[in-house]
């Protein structure tokens, strides 16, 4: 079992920081709806000082709200992924960077760059690594 799960979680690793490096990508091009595509459909993301965002349409809909104040740089390290079957856990960190746009909210700016932890929880759909929960402080 230890080596069956251990084959599983280096395969998932390889698919999942594969869509972290998109996710980076269409972060920067501002494309939420690209990005949104790597939750699943009942996804959840949980961010700091915030009600949890449920289903990929919210989710997307917030990343639309968060690109339109300005450009976004994100990097996420993969520290480790465990994987039993069709589940996986990942977890790593994160360096984000911003720099406001016209509609950014006063002071936004100021808080960035950010630097985090994260656990993130991803179902295989249909042979694809989807996120079903994200969270990250």
């Amino acid at each position: 079992m230890a080596a069956r799960m251990k084959a599983e979680s280096d395969s998932a690793k390889t698919a999942i920081e594969a869509a972290n490096a998109r996710s980076e990508r269409y972060f920067a091009a501002g494309k939420a709806d690209s990005a949104a595509m790597n939750y699943a459909e009942d996804a959840m993301l949980m961010m700091p000082n915030q009600a949890a965002i449920k289903g990929r349409a919210a989710i997307q809909a917030n990343m639309a709200e968060w690109m339109g104040y300005g450009t976004w740089q994100m990097s996420a390290t993969t520290t480790r992924v465990d994987a039993n079957g069709p589940l996986a856990v990942e977890l790593g960190t994160y360096v984000e960077t911003f720099t406001p746009g016209p509609h950014a909210p006063p002071g936004m700016a100021p808080m960035f760059p950010d630097t985090g932890k994260y656990v993130t929880e991803w179902r295989k759909v249909n042979g694809a690594w989807l996120v079903s929960v994200d969270i990250f402080n």
